[in-house]
C-alpha cells in the first residue's frame, strides 16, 4: 500500500513538472554513488558508515537505502552555486523513523554534503557524505 501511494505521489509530481515544461536543474537525471559517514556523536550512539545512491529525477531526490527505513522520494531544491556548480536541499520523511534532511554541493563529478537524521524521539544524528556521479 505504501509503495502504491509513493508511486502515485511520484506520478503527480512528474505530471506537475511536465506541465511546467523544464527539468528542475542540471542535477535532474543524474545518479551519485555516495559514502555516508556518521560524525563523532552519531558513532557514539552506534551508527555506522554506509553506502547509498542519490538519484535526482523529475524534481525528486530518491535514495537507494532510504526506502529500507520507510524514507520515500522527496522534492529537492536546487540552487546554482557557480557557473557549473549546484547546491541542493531535500527533506525525506518516514512515518516510523523521523526525517532526513540532505544538503549538498556538486562540483563537476564530485558531490559533498551533510545529512541530518532527526528521529521521532528527538535524537539528532549528523552524517557527512561524498561521492561521484554514477556512470
Amino acid at each position: 500500500m505504501k509503495r502504491a501511494i509513493g508511486i502515485a505521489l511520484c506520478l503527480v509530481a512528474a505530471a506537475g513538472l511536465a506541465f511546467a515544461g523544464d527539468k528542475v536543474s542540471d542535477l535532474d537525471g543524474t545518479s551519485w554513488k555516495i559514502d555516508v559517514s556518521p560524525d563523532g556523536m552519531a558513532k557514539e550512539k552506534g551508527e555506522k558508515e554506509f553506502h547509498d545512491t542519490i538519484t535526482f529525477a523529475d524534481g525528486l531526490l530518491v535514495t537507494s537505502e532510504g526506502p529500507k527505513l520507510g524514507f520515500g522520494s522527496a522534492s529537492y531544491t536546487p540552487a546554482r552555486s557557480g557557473d557549473k556548480d549546484w547546491s541542493f536541499t531535500a527533506q525525506q520523511e518516514s512515518e516510523g523513523q523521523g526525517k532526513y534532511v540532505w544538503s549538498g554541493t556538486v562540483h563537476q563529478g564530485d558531490m559533498r554534503g551533510k545529512m541530518v537524521w532527526t528521529k521521532p524521539d528527538g535524537t539528532v544524528l549528523t552524517y557527512t557524505f561524498h561521492g561521484d556521479v554514477k556512470k
